[in-house]
C-alpha cells in the first residue's frame, strides 16, 4: 500500500502540470496563427480583386465607356486645329556653333481654315521661328519664365501673317538644349 501512494503523485502536482500546459499555447493554435491567417488575408484579397474585376466593372466600364467616348470627341474638335512644325534644329545666339536646340512647335488656331493657311505658309512660318530662336541667347532659352516671353512673342509674330482665324495657344511638345 505504501508503494502504491508512492507511485501516486499528489494531486496538487497533477493541477498544475495541467494549469502549465493550459496556460501555454498549444504548437496547433501557434500554427493556425502563424499560417493560417496569412492564408485568410490572402484568399480575401484574391476575392475583391475577382470581385472588382469580373462582377462589379463590366457595369461601370459601361458607363465609363461612354463618358470617354464623349471626352475624347470633346478634346479631339478642340485639338484638331494645331499645326505642328517638327524638329527644327536652330544654334542660340552666342554659341557659335557649339550648342543647339532642337524644339517641336504646336501653334493652336481657332479655325480648320487658318490651320490650312498656316499649312501653306509653312517655309514663312519656319523662317520666322528659325529667326526668332536664333536671335535668343542660350540662358534665354533656359529660363522658364523666358520661355513663356519666347511664347508671347511667337504668337504675336506668327498671329501676323494669318489672314483668317486667330492663333490661340504656342505649345513647345519638344524642347531640347544640347
Amino acid at each position: 500500500m505504501a508503494k502504491e501512494l508512492i507511485s501516486q503523485s499528489p494531486p496538487a502536482a497533477q493541477n498544475a502540470d495541467t494549469a502549465v500546459k493550459a496556460a501555454t499555447p498549444s504548437f496547433f493554435s501557434k500554427k493556425l496563427i502563424m499560417i493560417g491567417i496569412p492564408i485568410f488575408v490572402v484568399q480575401l484579397a484574391i476575392i475583391y480583386f475577382l470581385m472588382a474585376k469580373f462582377i462589379v466593372a463590366p457595369s461601370h466600364a459601361e458607363s465609363t465607356a461612354a463618358k470617354t467616348e464623349t471626352e475624347s470627341q470633346k478634346a479631339e474638335t478642340e485639338t484638331q486645329n494645331i499645326f505642328l512644325i517638327k524638329d527644327m534644329i536652330v544654334n542660340p545666339a552666342g554659341t557659335n556653333g557649339t550648342r543647339f536646340l532642337l524644339t517641336t512647335v504646336g501653334i493652336e488656331v481657332s479655325t480648320p481654315e487658318a490651320q490650312q493657311e498656316l499649312e501653306k505658309k509653312e517655309v514663312q512660318v519656319r523662317d520666322l521661328l528659325n529667326s526668332i530662336l536664333t536671335s535668343k541667347e542660350l540662358a534665354d532659352l533656359v529660363s522658364i519664365e523666358q520661355r513663356e516671353v519666347l511664347r508671347g512673342e511667337i504668337s504675336k509674330k506668327v498671329g501676323e501673317l494669318l489672314k483668317t482665324g486667330k492663333l490661340r495657344n504656342v505649345y513647345f511638345s519638344k524642347f531640347i538644349i544640347q
